[in-house]
């Protein structure tokens, strides 16, 4: 059972306890991205995957918080899929890059 979303507000437009943060990687960001930003978002407890998704070609890169708090990484390319298993996604990465790159989803 997942817990229930906490926002900051009425608005509803922060959410203070996300599961899954994803993350479009540019050239004036990306070290940023890779770096502080994770820093910032491994101190937020319920964060189960950190998904970076490049904008140059087709490669979704994902971190997993391990039971023991380490975090592993995987790469995925046109032909894999992402697994987020802490929502019960799978998503294939042609899907992602559909109408950007101009691939077929296999």
């Amino acid at each position: 059972m997942r817990a229930r979303s906490e926002l900051t507000d009425e608005r509803g437009d922060t959410l203070l306890n996300p599961v899954v943060i994803v993350e479009v990687l540019s050239d004036s960001t990306e070290a940023y991205d890779r770096g502080k930003k994770f820093e910032h978002y491994r101190q937020i407890a319920s964060v189960q995957h950190y998904v970076l998704v490049s904008q140059n070609q087709a490669l979704v890169e994902f971190y997993t918080r391990q039971g023991d708090g380490l975090w592993s990484l995987a790469d995925r390319r046109l032909g894999d899929a992402v697994v987020l298993s802490a929502i019960g996604c799978e998503i294939s990465v042609g899907d992602i890059y559909r109408r950007v790159f101009e691939v077929a989803s296999k």
